[in-house]
């Protein structure tokens, strides 16, 4: 009759006399994955095993296509029984309530909270048998293996063969570490890599907390499953894409990455749409995982009206750096005016990224970007800036030193402008600042700089510059509360041009020049901060009062100007020492500047600020300041800004300048936003007049403002609505915009509705167009690149 040991029993050193219930237990083990190396029983069941001669299991046998990665092979089952030595792998732990021997039927049995571990392995299960006489290995009960890698299987039956290659699970549910989830009716894992499912369901959403029977958001349904341990994938066969419990796509071949993987070779999902200038579009994309330190993207873009697109991405890390390219080609057409017809020929870009450490103070890099001509990318890519910079620097940094030198390269993707844009080699600099205090009770300062600007085809003058400034600067509180900051500077430049035009220094002319300029700059700042502490909120009014001075300049159009060909006078700069932004003009004279700023701040949440100032002129200056600059006469206008963010439903920031005779306003930015996340509302608004004459009839003027309203109405749903219009110089509409998303733990949907009313000079319009996102996580991303809207109103889906 069966023996049995009813205490719980804990393992020791392996004998010789418990072989039959080391190969059960063992086959479980590596059935659900766990290797066996070391097992032991309770002493009180060595007597009752039969004798070793008909009872030594087989070694345990070697999967067919090697260990799993990272893994060391197991040593055979039968080998650590018979010799009793030690493998270098943690030992196999084994608890249970009870352990049994059928002596008649040759069954060993463990049962009651039954508990296997080695190592951040374990398997659990209610009951687990052996039996010899038909080499069968079951586990019964709630049965839960937690991997290494933090996966969870659950299962309530499981039985494996003697060869313990092959597992067959019945009511099969994995719970993966990126929260996903697998189950199927029946599963099997073959040669310790593949576990398959059959019949089976995937999805990462969370069930309903409710009815935890009903339909995941979505879930992807299998006649078969297969996990790859090796490969780390996860395939289907014959695979259904259900929403909501209701078909929507079929297909009969899909697959992913599994959890464990960060990247992996292979398609990436496709997009498709149409364009009114483009045509039906179908992209398609494929990664390749080259190494663990490089891989690349490769784009295939098909379009019924133009030819395919051909780019691709190659990206690469270093020990000590990084490297970056792009790039795409195709043959399309161009258009060149409203008058000249098309023309087709071959278009494309190339960009290009680095960045590399030399040794611990100096690095290199490039950035790079060029395209064939100004249209390509905002048809093909959607790109809407005025300009590619391409940069190639080598910079420096040691304690508070910085060192640099940088070449600039520029290309106008703006239409119809024929000017060609300069190229700046090199622009070297050298910056430097001192400690605190280091010289008398203040802070030096030192900055040079060389630059040099080419021009062609007679677009403007070639210029070289060398600068030399030294600094001082000290703060200094007084007893009574007054904050005084001295600092000074001097300038030393010189200039070389050749094809100088005295009358417009912008423009090419017939004089190669020379010069030398000689600068020193002073200024004295005081403020003096009245500050009162209430019980919920601090108050601080500070009136500031600045003195500059400097000697007067002769004619600055004598200079070659590049960088200070545009003033925009606000609250920033209005207490800078150069209201013009670099040094080829500058800021000559002595003028006194004032200003008050009154603040208040919640201790819990919210602040207000807001700050007026102006500056005076006390000498004549030859500075030059455009006539609608605001700085052109010795008394300047009114500039200053308010910030207020009682809490979080409002956010304002608006800054102004007023014109100080006539009050008129002649610049507003406003940025602003109002509401809950139920209903929130925001603007951003922009008025600026530039007429050069006060007394002006017609003016010139630039207005323009962007209105939006966004809900987020339930967890999970959002809409924004904007539109931006434009009052001056053209009235009218510029674009709509209007974005419906959805998103949880593992869907985001997005459609994107967006109408341009825009013509380029070149007669090219983007219309009406719809964009489509639908994000499933793990499995992949499908949206579409553009399909043109008639009902938005103006446009044709065929036009």
């Amino acid at each position: 009759m069966p023996k049995h040991v009813s205490r719980r029993a804990r393992a020791k050193a392996p004998t010789v006399a418990n072989p039959i219930l080391r190969s059960g237990i063992v086959g479980l083990m590596v059935a659900c994955g766990v290797a066996a190396v070391d097992l032991a029983l309770p002493d009180s069941a060595h007597a009752q095993t039969p004798a070793k001669q008909a009872l030594t299991p087989k070694p345990t046998p070697k999967p067919a296509d090697g260990p799993l990665p990272g893994s060391k092979p197991a040593a055979p089952a039968a080998q650590a029984g018979a010799t009793g030595t030690e493998s270098k792998q943690d030992p196999v732990l084994l608890t249970a309530d009870q352990v049994t021997f059928d002596e008649v039927n040759s069954v060993v049995t463990a049962s009651g909270n039954v508990e296997l571990a080695q190592g951040k392995r374990s398997v659990h299960a209610d009951k687990i048998t052996y039996n010899q006489k038909t080499k069968v290995v079951t586990a019964t009960g709630k049965i839960r293996l937690v991997e290494p890698s933090g996966d969870i299987v659950f299962a309530d039956y499981a039985e494996l063969t003697d060869d313990l290659k092959d597992v067959f699970i019945e009511n099969i549910r994995v719970l993966m570490t990126d929260n996903g989830r697998m189950a199927g009716n029946e599963g099997e894992r073959r040669e310790g890599r593949l576990t398959r499912v059959s019949r089976g369901v995937y999805s990462p959403c969370d069930l309903c907390k409710e009815d935890p029977t009903r339909p995941p958001l979505w879930q992807i349904r299998a006649v078969r499953i297969v996990h790859d341990n090796e490969e780390h994938e996860v395939r289907y066969r014959d695979a259904t894409m259900e929403i909501f419990g209701i078909p929507v796509a079929y297909t009969p071949y899909l697959s992913h990455p599994d959890p464990s993987v960060d990247r992996k070779s292979g398609f990436l999902t496709p997009s498709f749409g149409n364009n009114s200038n483009l045509g039906a579009i179908l992209k398609t994309h494929y990664y390749w995982d080259i190494a663990p330190d490089q891989d690349a993207t490769f784009d295939l873009h098909y379009y019924s009206q133009q030819g395919p697109l051909l780019g691709g991405q190659y990206r690469k890390r270093f020990e000590s750096g990084r490297l970056e390219l792009e790039g795409a080609i195709t043959r399309g057409d161009v258009a060149n005016t409203t008058i000249v017809p098309k023309e087709t020929r071959t278009r494309g870009y190339v960009a290009a990224r680095g960045l590399f450490d030399i040794d611990e103070t100096w690095r290199a890099g490039f950035d790079i970007k060029r395209a064939s001509d100004p249209t390509f990318l905002r048809r093909y890519y959607d790109f809407r800036e005025d300009y590619l910079t391409s940069k190639a620097f080598v910079e420096g940094f040691h304690g508070r030193n910085y060192a640099a030198i940088t070449g600039y390269s520029f290309q106008d993707m703006r239409y119809g402008n024929p000017i060609p844009e300069p190229v700046t080699l090199p622009y070297a600099q050298y910056n430097a600042l001192g400690e605190p205090g280091s010289l008398l009770g203040g802070r030096w300062s030192f900055d040079t700089s060389l630059l040099a600007v080419s021009r062609f085809r007679n677009a403007g003058p070639d210029t070289q510059r060398v600068m030399v400034q030294p600094g001082w600067e000290r703060n200094i509180v007084s007893n009574a509360g007054f904050v005084t900051t001295l600092s000074g500077s001097v300038l030393v430049a010189g200039y070389k041009a050749q094809q100088f035009n005295y009358n417009d220094p912008t423009v090419r002319g017939d004089d190669n020049i020379s010069r030398f300029r000689f600068f020193p700059q002073g200024q004295a700042t005081v403020r003096y901060p009245f500050v009162r502490y209430g019980e919920s909120s601090s108050q601080l009014i500070e009136p500031i009062g600045q003195l500059t001075f400097a000697p007067k300049l002769p004619n600055g159009r004598l200079f070659p100007n590049e960088d200070s060909l545009d003033v925009e006078f606000d609250d920033v700069n209005l207490l800078q020492p150069n209201r013009f932004t670099g040094i080829d003009r500058l800021d000559d004279g002595m003028r006194f500047t004032y200003g008050m700023r009154g603040a208040i701040y919640g201790y819990t949440q919210g602040s207000a600020s807001l700050f007026l100032g102006q500056s005076i002129r006390l000498s004549d200056s030859s500075a030059g300041f455009s006539g609608d600059s605001g700085l052109e006469e010795r008394v300047s206008d009114y500039v200053g800004r308010l910030d207020l963010q009682p809490a979080d439903w409002l956010d304002v920031n608006y800054g102004f300048r007023v014109d100080h005779e006539t009050f008129r306003p002649r610049r507003h930015s406003l940025n602003a936003s109002a509401g809950v996340p139920l209903l929130r509302l925001s603007t951003s608004y922009t008025y600026v007049d530039q007429t050069t004459s006060r007394n002006a009839v017609t003016r010139n003027r630039v207005e323009q403002a962007n209105f939006g309203v966004s809900s987020q109405f339930t967890d999970r749903w959002n809409i924004g609505i904007a539109h931006t219009q434009a009052m001056e110089p053209q009235p009218g509409p510029r674009s709509s915009l209007a974005v419906l998303t959805y998103g949880d733990e593992c869907l985001l949907f997005q459609t994107i509705a967006r109408r341009d009313y825009t013509i380029s000079t070149t007669g090219e319009k983007d219309g009406n167009t719809i964009f489509f996102r639908l994000v499933f996580k793990n499995v992949g991303e499908f949206k579409s690149p553009g399909i043109n809207a008639s009902f938005l109103g103006g446009g044709s889906a065929n036009q």
